[in-house]
């Protein structure tokens, strides 16, 4: 059973702590063993035994003492001649107070040996109004020296581990989102997609199974569009039939011609439109295509009925499309731009991103910048500056490039052509899924 995204989260956190801690943890076993010599004796004790020997009456009861004292600290160091005063601490606040607390009889200081000697290191020296002293092996680091390593260790371990698990859990967590947002991006009605995975946690899961049941009830809504409309085209197809035989009896002659022109522009409508929407319906069956080839066909069909259309670009070119759709685009696009120009140049070129771009550019008046947008629309007919309210033209063929175009991974844009003219910028992706 999936765990919700905030279970995976507390999941996570929990996780991360404890493995920080058990990293540091062993870092600083790693780092800072045990000592393993014997321990040093306290400044406090060294002081006390310091006032035993003075005050010791007789030179049995001294005896005595340093007797006791060799068992009891074999770390400790008795000398019947103390070396000489330095007369510095090294700032050392424990050596000071102890002074103080001995009074100026006494006399306290450090004194450093080779560390090659069997004493060798800093001692600790207090030497007696006597002439003798006492001395012991002082630790050298400053208070606090051993755990500044051991807190930045801790600090930085603690940083790395969340860090990683941080990416790891940012990625493992959004990976289905991801998934899902480019999923509902590519669909289109008239392109197969594979299912969504329906893995992650339980939330993510149950969206992949939403986003693909919709798929599948917007497929059946159109398909269900489709059949309706073609029923209603089937149905009109009677009636427009017998009301053009009627026609012609009409009279007088001028009349009867735009009777039948309107008639036949009905039945051009209803077949335009149940084309478009079979057209949008219908799944594209893609295939490896030479796209110059194909490009230089549909350029040549137009030139051997007279019309200047010429076609620029690399000689072979494969990509993986379906070659009646992106045929169809291009005559949509090349016969709108000859309706409103005298020429049309046709551009094929290897673009960024794994991508390919057709440019179909004419000379005709072009398209308003506000009016672009909707152009892209379905059955929209601009104003008279591309000449759109002719009778011919049910503002579909941009509409349709752009719809096979978005099948094919990829867009249409509205240009402004230079000195003018409307060029029109099919993308199409290199690999089409």
């Amino acid at each position: 059973m999936s765990l919700r995204i905030s279970s995976q989260i507390a999941i996570l956190i929990v996780t991360s702590l404890l493995l920080a801690q058990i990293i540091t943890a062993g870092t600083i076993v790693w780092l800072f063993p045990p000592p393993v010599s014997p321990p040093i004796v306290s400044m406090s004790k060294l002081a006390t035994t310091a006032k035993l020997l003075d005050a010791a009456p007789t030179l049995d009861a001294r005896s005595v003492i340093l007797e006791t004292i060799g068992r009891s600290f074999p770390e400790l160091t008795v000398w019947s001649e103390a070396p000489p005063d330095p007369g510095e601490f090294h700032d050392n606040r424990v050596l000071r107070s102890i002074q103080a607390e001995l009074g100026d009889r006494f006399s306290v200081f450090t004194v450093s040996f080779p560390r090659r000697e069997p004493a060798g290191g800093v001692q600790a020296v207090i030497r007696l109004p006597d002439g003798s002293a006492i001395a012991t092996h002082l630790d050298p680091r400053p208070p606090g020296f051993g755990r500044t390593p051991v807190l930045l260790s801790a600090l930085v371990f603690l940083a790395v581990a969340i860090s990683l698990l941080s990416l790891w859990a940012a990625r493992s967590l959004t990976a289905p989102l991801t998934r899902f947002a480019d999923a509902a991006e590519r669909f289109s009605v008239g392109r197969v997609d594979v299912p969504l995975s329906e893995e992650g946690p339980a939330e993510i899961r149950r969206a992949a199974v939403a986003l693909n049941e919709l798929r599948t009830r917007t497929r059946l809504l159109v398909e269900d569009r489709t059949q309706m409309l073609a029923a209603v085209s089937h149905d009109l197809r009677t009636p427009i039939t017998r009301l053009r035989l009627r026609a012609e009896e009409i009279e007088p002659e001028t009349l009867k011609l735009q009777t039948i022109r309107d008639l036949e522009t009905m039945q051009n409508m209803v077949h335009s439109a149940l084309s478009f929407l079979r057209d949008q319906a219908k799944s594209s069956r893609h295939e490896r295509t030479d796209l110059p080839s194909l490009i230089q066909t549909v350029c040549d069909n137009f030139s051997d009925t007279g019309r200047d259309v010429t076609f620029t670009g690399p000689s072979h070119l494969k990509i993986d499309c379906d070659p009646d759709q992106i045929t169809r685009a291009l005559a949509n696009l090349i016969d709108n731009g000859l309706k409103f120009g005298k020429s049309v140049r046709v551009r094929l070129s290897n673009g960024e991103e794994r991508r390919v771009t057709i440019e179909v550019q004419d000379d005709g008046p072009g398209i308003p910048e506000s009016e672009k947008q909707r152009a892209l629309e379905p059955f929209y007919r601009g104003d008279a500056s591309r000449g759109l309210n002719d009778n011919d033209s049910f503002g579909l063929g941009l509409s349709i490039a752009r719809s096979i175009s978005e099948s094919h991974g990829g867009n249409l844009e509205l240009i402004d052509a230079k000195p003018q003219g409307l060029l029109v910028r099919l993308t199409l992706a290199r690999q089409s899924s």
